[in-house]
């Protein structure tokens, strides 16, 4: 149950997130940044206590190490977000495409390591 959770969490955090990118796109909107990064903490918190009751899974393989390298630069780019919707700016047609596409790549990724667990 606490592992449908987590992916149901990661699943919002991306949708907000990337709702976050476009609304800063067009006018400095504060809600979905804020939004994001509760869902960020939730994962967060969720994932950590996930694998302190799963110790096994951290010994799974390298996938995982991808994975959570994935979700940190996630994290850096959601705080990056919230203090640049803070500062009241919005983001340029090609820097938003950039971290649109690249949100995008990243949670797809996170979810196919963590389904396939290729490696």
């Amino acid at each position: 149950m606490l592992i449908q959770f987590h992916m149901i969490a990661v699943f919002l955090w991306a949708i907000f997130l990337i709702t976050a990118i476009n609304e800063l796109k067009y006018r400095s909107s504060k809600v979905f940044a804020i939004v994001s990064f509760l869902f960020m903490l939730i994962v967060l918190g969720v994932g950590t206590k996930i694998m302190l009751m799963f110790p096994s899974i951290a010994k799974s393989g390298i996938w995982l190490h991808v994975k959570l390298s994935f979700d940190i630069i996630a994290m850096i780019v959601n705080i990056y977000l919230l203090v640049f919707s803070f500062k009241g700016k919005t983001l340029t047609e090609k820097k938003a495409g950039i971290l649109y596409w690249s949100v995008v790549c990243m949670f797809v990724l996170m979810y196919v390591l963590t389904l396939l667990r290729p490696f």
